[in-house]
């Protein structure tokens, strides 16, 4: 993961936050892809005492399974990204030291990232011209190491105008495929409802980009299950959670989130804006949400906790950590899960 630089954060929060108003155009209200499908019980989620009725997100469709216990993804709409980068004359505020948004400002900085390097790629043209996806509807999403576009494309338009430009096919299936570009190292997967795209990671050498983008692309068309219909704790978390604006979750599928995944060394520069996960020592999940209110740029944060079991739950902590800049803040338990509603007022941002 790149690092994300303080400066960068103080941008993205200037103004009072103003520029991420885009994010108010987007309801709570997203419903489920046309991939998506219902959850399966096959993880032993022991939380029983109430049931999760709220719709996936619309996303959900392309976060794709993996081998590992942990598991981390942001999304963004594509909307609020193209603001936060076009905006260059944000006045600096002040960095947010409460995790219920410095969380979801890291997803934008990470999400703004990959938005760069695509608009630096061989392949930006390609996207440019056969990006068909109805104007503020595009989503931005990164898992499993992969950068994806959730919309619509033109994907034999797509096929051959990546050809041009210097990919080569690496997998082909009917409904998706995979390119890779030898100057960039870049690898690309296409299909009608996504444009997926990630590059070798440095500091991970088992990190196989080519597979990582074809789990991807495969789970986005229906030849692979997604995470959250083999995952039953990973779906309740989903639907758990609001659905627009910024979103960072945080899953394990263990009974609680081991050191490493509470690690907030994710960015190397001690002037790097890092993720604050420490106050979910003990829960197993973790779903957070960041929403621009209105253009005097107040805005409200949510979060799910999650937890194995009710005797596990430790409201305490995450009140001790969470909402500290907050104008109001309300914590509530359900089960074995733990509601956060928080407002900010306009002068949030400002020093």
């Amino acid at each position: 993961m790149t690092d994300l630089r303080r400066r960068n954060a103080l941008q993205l929060l200037g103004g009072g936050m103003a520029f991420l108003a885009g994010c108010s155009e987007t309801s709570d209200g997203n419903g489920t892809g046309p991939d998506d499908a219902a959850s399966t019980d096959s993880n032993d989620q022991t939380d029983t005492t109430d049931s999760i009725e709220g719709d996936l997100p619309s996303y959900a469709s392309v976060l794709p399974t993996t081998d590992r216990s942990a598991y981390f993804y942001g999304a963004i709409d594509v909307e609020t990204m193209s603001t936060l980068l076009e905006d260059e004359g944000a006045e600096a505020g002040a960095e947010p030291t409460d995790p219920l948004v410095g969380n979801p400002v890291v997803v934008a900085l990470l999400c703004s990232f990959g938005l760069q390097q695509l608009g630096t790629s061989a392949g930006r043209d390609a996207y440019t011209e056969h990006n068909e996806t109805a104007d503020g509807e595009e989503q931005f999403v990164y898992a499993d190491g992969v950068y994806t576009l959730v919309g619509s494309y033109d994907r034999d338009g797509l096929a051959t105008a990546l050809e041009a430009a210097g990919y080569t096919a690496e997998s082909e299936a009917d409904a998706y495929a995979v390119y890779t570009h030898d100057e960039s190292d870049e690898v690309v997967g296409v299909s009608a409802g996504v444009y997926a795209y990630s590059y070798p990671n440095g500091s991970e050498s088992a990190f196989d980009p080519v597979a990582a983008v074809e789990r991807t692309v495969a789970t986005a068309t229906g030849d692979r299950p997604p995470k959250h219909e083999v995952d039953d704790g990973f779906d309740r978390l989903l639907r758990a959670g609001e659905n627009g604006g910024i979103t960072s979750c945080l899953y394990t599928d263990a009974d609680e989130f081991d050191a490493a995944s509470l690690s907030s060394d994710r960015a190397t520069d001690e002037d790097s804006l890092q993720f604050a996960f420490d106050a979910f020592e003990g829960a197993n999940g973790v779903s957070q949400h960041l929403v621009v209110t209105d253009t005097d740029a107040a805005a409200t944060a949510s979060a799910v906790v999650t937890y194995r079991s009710e005797d596990r739950v430790d409201e305490g902590r995450l009140e001790s950590a969470l909402g500290t800049e907050a104008e109001t803040v309300e914590f509530t338990t359900v089960g074995s899960r733990i509601e956060i509603d928080a407002e900010y007022g306009g002068e949030f941002a400002r020093e």
